[in-house]
């Protein structure tokens, strides 16, 4: 019975030892980095993608046509954040796949040597270089969010410089230079000049539906805005990480330069003791 006891005792110790070892091998930081990427990027998306095409529409219902610039940048906005999304989920795979590579024991089997551990300082190297100018865009997209968000804001938080004309509100996007967005005739007037029927104008009904659409439209933006900032902060975390992995590499390898050392002049001693 106690024989017994001591090995399922044994069995139980070695699996707490296996399980340690395990929980060793998991890069913590990348792993949270990564969750922080993978949640960012899905709030992006789904908030930017539908936001453009929304801004779309409200810019071109009723009898307003929006120019074919315009058409085609929301065209490419609405499918560039469709590949964004596509590109940062691999790019984060392959970054947690280095830290799983670049931690406890896998880093001894796979990074050892003087071809291997080069190999890898270069390939970490490579991706911390990468994952910088990708979050040098990342920070420029971020802020470039702020547009949308400011000028949804103004319209339709604020309010700026609603006029009355027969008990109707009005609002003119000229204001803010979005006339270029819509088609006007050759010589550059709005096709209809009736008060309330220029392009740029919105007033009575359209006035009302401006500030429904553009409110929920600030919502959207905003949640992207969160969103990039988000991955903007996952990459920070990439970088220390990657900073972290390259000095580890580097210290690994001139720990083995010095134990080869050693181990050479051992060798030699040997030799000598052996004569």
């Amino acid at each position: 019975m106690k024989r017994g006891y001591e090995l399922q005792t044994g069995e139980k110790e070695g699996c707490c030892d296996a399980c340690i070892r395990c929980l060793g091998r998991i890069p913590y930081a990348s792993l949270i980095a990564t969750i922080l990427l993978a949640a960012g990027i899905a709030v992006f998306c789904g908030s930017f993608y539908t936001a453009v095409i929304q801004t779309r529409t409200l810019f071109s219902f009723d009898f307003r046509s929006v120019t074919d610039n315009f058409f085609n940048l929301t065209e490419a906005l609405k499918w560039s954040a469709v590949g964004i999304t596509a590109f940062m989920g691999v790019y984060a795979f392959i970054l947690l796949l280095i830290g799983f590579l670049a931690t406890g024991a896998s880093k001894e089997k796979k990074y050892c040597g003087f071809g291997t551990g080069l190999g890898s300082r270069i390939t970490v190297a490579f991706f911390l270089v990468l994952t910088y100018i990708i979050f040098i865009g990342w920070l420029l997209m971020s802020c470039m969010g702020v547009i949308p968000s400011l000028f949804f804001y103004l319209t339709v938080i604020v309010k700026a410089t609603p006029y009355t004309v027969g008990n109707q509100n009005c609002l003119n996007l000229q204001q803010f230079g979005l006339d270029v967005v819509f088609n006007t005739t050759n010589n550059n007037t709005p096709g209809n000049t009736a008060l309330g029927s220029n392009m740029w104008e919105y007033c009575g009904n359209d006035y009302n539906k401006f500030q429904a659409d553009g409110f929920q439209l600030f919502n959207l933006y905003i949640v992207a805005l969160v969103g990039a900032l988000v991955v903007t902060i996952s990459l920070v975390h990439y970088l220390t990480c990657l900073s972290v992995n390259y000095a580890h590499l580097k210290n690994m390898a001139r720990s083995n330069k010095y134990k080869d050392t050693n181990n050479y002049h051992g060798h030699e001693e040997q030799e000598l003791h052996s004569y």
